[in-house]
């Protein structure tokens, strides 16, 4: 079914439907962080780019719906899956999202279930992306099984870890692969030696890395010229090239966000548009870049950096300036278990 097709004939249903699922009805609501990301209105004038992982022959999105959401915010099924039905008809193929996901509240929100009832409609036509972590004592066999079933799918689109090289994991994941059960396997990155440890290594399909205009580690443009650039020796792997956190993290997004408020009031220069502009027009051509979101205002603003993604001066001027913020600050603002994500960033002389 077109996907313009879909939202006129379900739109209605979207809001009519009763919520499901387990806590449902029994957790307090609480807003979706609406003081990020003041109403945006829908974006028009262009599409959504879209482009092969790799050597995969995988069509996906350049823009990927971080699909994973707080235990807190369970009690907003309808509003997520009419997010999740209009990111499908802006263009948007790829769904990453994790089982497991904590919150403020002491029990984690499952998460497989909602989203594979939330892409029912066009899941033939959706790319699911998931970090493989198999819980409650179950086998990779006994995961991928419950995954399948739970997705509604005959395979699963995108599948990751990050193992050592000697690890059994990896062959369990490509004899799923060879059987048809997993279309591409890959690896989150979260540290340059990772890179080292895995790159002609291990048969990988693509890397999921850090890129933002603070975390940068790839610095095209700016060394000499036999330096080979991360997406540069992925791709000289056949490797396929995917970003994540663009704004910097969940913990640096809302004081970035904060601090270009004060620093400009421009209405139509914002924090979040200016960064992802900024790995769109970065020249390191990423397949996809993940992004989390919470609100239908993120949705809209997000994808319309693809729509148009001319970057202005005074954008570029923004992020400029919140850089400086970001090197006096980040670390303090990062808790213990994402500082690794500054590894990323440029030393105080460099920035």
């Amino acid at each position: 079914m077109k996907r313009r097709n879909f939202i006129k004939k379900c739109s209605a249903g979207v809001m009519s439907m009763g919520i499901a699922g387990c806590g449902a009805v029994t957790q307090k609501k609480m807003p979706l962080y609406r003081e990020l990301a003041p109403f945006t209105p829908r974006p028009r004038g262009g599409s959504m780019p879209m482009t092969e992982l790799g050597k995969t022959g995988i069509k996906v999105s350049k823009m990927t719906f971080g699909s994973h959401i707080r235990a807190e915010m369970t009690t907003y099924y309808k509003q997520r899956e009419h997010m999740i039905h209009e990111a499908f008809d802006l263009g948007i193929n790829v769904f990453d999202v994790y089982d497991e996901e904590k919150g403020s509240s002491l029990e984690p929100s499952m998460q497989y279930e909602p989203l594979g009832r939330q892409i029912a409609p066009f899941k033939n036509d959706a790319l699911v992306s998931i970090s493989f972590r198999p819980y409650d004592g179950r086998t990779p066999e006994q995961e991928l099984e419950r995954d399948l079933r739970l997705f509604g799918k005959d395979c699963i689109d995108l599948v990751r870890i990050l193992r050592e090289p000697e690890s059994e994991i990896w062959e369990t994941l490509f004899r799923f692969k060879e059987k048809g059960y997993i279309r591409a396997v890959g690896a989150p990155i979260h540290d340059i030696e990772h890179v080292d440890m895995l790159v002609g290594k291990v048969p990988i399909d693509y890397i999921l890395f850090p890129y933002n205009f603070y975390h940068n580690i790839c610095w095209l443009g700016e060394k000499v010229d036999d330096f080979e650039s991360l997406p540069a020796r992925l791709r000289k792997h056949g490797i396929g090239v995917l970003t994540m956190k663009p704004f910097g993290g969940d913990y640096l997004v809302k004081p970035f966000i904060n601090f270009a408020r004060d620093f400009i009031n421009e209405p139509e220069i914002k924090f979040p548009r200016a960064a992802l502009r900024y790995v769109i027009n970065s020249g390191i051509n990423a397949e996809s870049t993940f992004i989390g979101m919470y609100n239908l205002s993120d949705l809209y603003e997000n994808a319309g950096a693809y729509y148009n993604p001319v970057m202005s001066n005074e954008e570029r001027e923004l992020l400029d300036t919140i850089k400086n913020v970001a090197v006096d600050k980040s670390q303090a603002l990062l808790p213990d278990h994402y500082k690794w994500l500054d590894n990323w960033a440029p030393t105080i002389e460099e920035a």
